[in-house]
């Protein structure tokens, strides 16, 4: 998930980092933050065709207001989610007009900010794989998604409700697609999400009873980048 946070207090935007750090830290969700202290530099870059699924606008910025942001990114056409932040509720009910997603007020409440997320990822389903076969096409949500092995030519993607899916890529293009640090490589043949490890032994032992290998030159690394992968999330609790 990318988004965009345009807040010309970097006291301000810190703070809203470390709080979005939190939130998708707890759920295991991948994504890109890009800070702008200016609403015209962000929309330059909207103009040339950057893209984000969520943005955050402060109202009162230096050079524009939030508001007025809001308006030309729907007159451009678009359809990301729009969260303003401000001191004041003064423009709540203008909020509507631009189908905003969501109105924060200063001092940022971790509770209040977590709210607006959970409607917003709800909504847009952020950490999805799609797979191709023939006509159709199955999403899978990434915490649905075991472990991931190499046979041959194809990948078999093992999921936590005993269905297996075949696609016909390499291992390192499915990692690269997937983009998500919760996917460790910890075999040369397996990609394993550590969300699901239950036990660390000479293999991974994961919540549907499964196991997985662990490559036998690199044991240390695999293992401590799993304890990294654990520490990281409490660390933001």
């Amino acid at each position: 998930m990318r988004i965009a946070v345009c807040e010309d207090n970097e006291i301000h935007r810190d703070i809203l980092e470390h709080l979005l750090n939190r939130y998708f830290s707890e759920r295991s969700i991948h994504f890109e933050l890009v800070p702008y202290k200016y609403g015209k530099n962000f929309l330059c870059d909207m103009e040339e065709g950057a893209f984000f699924d969520v943005t955050f606008l402060d109202i009162y910025m230096e050079d524009t207001m939030g508001n007025e942001i809001a308006h030309k990114l729907r007159a451009m056409g678009y359809q990301g989610e729009i969260v303003f932040l401000t001191a004041s509720p003064d423009f709540a009910i203008e909020s509507y007009d631009v189908d905003a997603g969501g109105y924060l007020l200063k001092p940022l409440d971790y509770e209040k900010l977590r709210m607006v997320m959970d409607r917003i990822t709800r909504n847009t389903d952020p950490c999805t794989y799609q797979i191709r076969q023939r006509t159709t096409v199955t999403k899978l949500v990434y915490h649905e998604i075991l472990y991931i092995e190499s046979s041959n030519s194809k990948c078999i993607l093992h999921t936590e409700y005993g269905g297996e899916y075949t696609v016909y890529k390499t291992l390192n293009t499915i990692e690269k697609e997937l983009g998500d640090r919760r996917f460790l490589r910890c075999h040369q043949s397996f990609l394993v999400n550590m969300d699901h490890i239950k036990q660390i032994g000479k293999q991974f032992l994961l919540s549907n009873g499964d196991y997985v290998p662990i490559r036998q030159r690199g044991v240390k690394p695999v293992r401590q980048a799993y304890m990294d992968y654990i520490d990281s999330k409490s660390a933001v609790l």
